[in-house]
């Protein structure tokens, strides 16, 4: 047996001893849920923690046990659980106006902010989830350039919709590193799809921007992570690397869309072009900007926007439908208000991104007095990694031992660290210095149990 199967057994024990409650209730949601969730990426093995409260960076289970919170809504929770300026910004707001499929003052004046902050975003939507802003923001690209070919990076992660389930968290890969091919990533998605993405090498400029020039004829968008999350690792991408997918998107007329759903905000309010020097044709932003509800936004350039939007745009034939029960729904938009309030009188992200520095550092030296494992990440996003190097793409990602990865996240859970082995962790305003330390402690412990 295996010290990963070893450990395996060991950290699931101490895990189902503290969490009775949690498999109760998962069991009776297994009999109308199935996997007793209802989304892939809340399941983990034997069961999830079932949460019961959160405050700041701590949230608690149905079994009473407190928990350092780093999934934080995959990155949603900006502030913390439960801010009281955004819980009274939404009981104001929906005691005002909930759900109305109208305009409301409140879409426009959000939408001014976040130009404001961003100003590349010369025209914005609201939709509610990444998945649809990324659906729509190549939609919209394939209407303005009348082409269908659209271009992904291997490992990148773009939600939920069937061109995007290709060669994101799939634990196979096809064709060669510098010319990768298609994987699905789920049943139900029709073969078609595989003809109409084109692969690209995520963090290899000279490759991608070799594969982009050769298909530059039928492209009509290129679609990136510049902070490669759920699937990728949490792995930046090389400012080489983005410079050379702008230069050769802009060169040859290709749409460039920037996935920002979980970097927006987070790394800067200013968006990719602050942290990376890149800025993109259109862009998708989504968790952080919804204050931990529900909203999205994609926009960019005002010709495109127009375009495809515009009054001009059914005369033209280039109109898209872009439509949503909740989109601009005005208790997201609250919320995500009160989150630019705070931003914008509280070191929100001077404080995320150095407890980001220490946590990474910290852990790596607890990694390393274990002589194994690799922390990867940037600002306030993190990861571990079992690789033999910091990984800087998903091929070499998968290279590590990932079944010592799920056995040592189950052990940070069981020993009151909530980062489950289903995404990278991030920090939040409400996270302190001490849970800096109680992680390290508890990594510790989880690895001297592999020993």
């Amino acid at each position: 047996m295996s010290n990963a199967e070893l450990l395996r057994g060991e950290v699931e024990a101490l895990y189902r001893e503290r969490t009775p409650g949690s498999r109760a209730l998962w069991e009776e949601s297994s009999g109308i849920l199935p996997l007793g969730v209802s989304g892939a990426a809340k399941f983990y093995d034997p069961y999830p923690v079932v949460l019961a409260t959160g405050a700041g960076g701590h949230v608690t289970d149905v079994d009473g046990h407190d928990y350092v919170d780093f999934l934080m809504g995959a990155g949603s929770s900006l502030l913390g659980h439960s801010h009281p300026r955004v819980a009274a910004a939404v009981r104001e707001q929906i005691g005002r106006l909930a759900t109305v499929m109208a305009p409301t003052p409140i879409e426009q004046r959000f939408a001014e902010r976040l130009r404001e902050m961003m100003p590349y975003l010369e025209r914005i939507r609201f939709a509610n989830t990444g998945s649809e802003a990324v659906r729509t923001a190549l939609r919209a690209a394939r209407a303005a350039t009348g082409k269908t070919l659209y271009g992904k990076f291997e490992g990148n992660y773009h939600g939920s919709d069937d061109y995007f389930l290709v060669s994101s968290g799939s634990r196979q890969v096809a064709g060669p590193p510098h010319r990768p091919q298609p994987v699905f990533d789920s049943a139900g998605v029709p073969d078609r799809i595989a003809d109409e993405v084109l692969l690209l090498p995520y963090n290899d400029a000279e490759n991608a921007a070799a594969l982009i020039a050769e298909h530059a004829e039928d492209l009509a968008a290129v679609v990136m992570e510049p902070v490669a999350f759920s699937t990728g690792g949490g792995v930046a991408a090389d400012r080489h690397f983005a410079k050379a997918v702008r230069e050769v998107t802009s060169r040859h007329g290709i749409v460039l869309i920037f996935d920002e759903v979980v970097t927006g905000l987070r790394l800067g309010t200013a968006g990719a072009p602050g942290y990376l020097g890149v800025t993109p044709d259109l862009a998708c932003l989504g968790k952080a900007i919804g204050g931990g509800l529900p909203l999205s936004a994609l926009g960019g350039r005002a010709d495109i926007m127009e375009e495809v939007l515009g009054p001009d745009s059914i005369s033209k034939g280039t109109r898209i439908f872009h439509s949503g029960t909740f989109t601009g729904n005005p208790v997201s938009l609250a919320a995500g208000m009160a989150v630019f309030d705070i931003l914008d009188r509280e070191p929100v992200l001077e404080h995320i991104d150095l407890l980001g520095a220490r946590l990474m550092a910290t852990l790596q030296e607890v990694l390393d007095s274990h002589g194994i494992g690799q922390m990867t990440g940037f600002g306030s996003i993190f990861q571990l990694h079992f690789t033999a190097a910091p990984p800087r793409n998903r091929r070499e990602i998968l290279a590590g031992d990932h079944d010592l990865l799920s056995a040592v996240l189950l052990g940070m859970c069981a020993h009151g660290i909530l980062w489950p082995p289903v995404h990278p962790g991030v920090v939040s305003y409400g996270h302190t210095e001490s849970d800096i330390d109680r992680s390290a402690t508890a990594l510790d412990a989880v690895l001297g149990m592999a020993a």
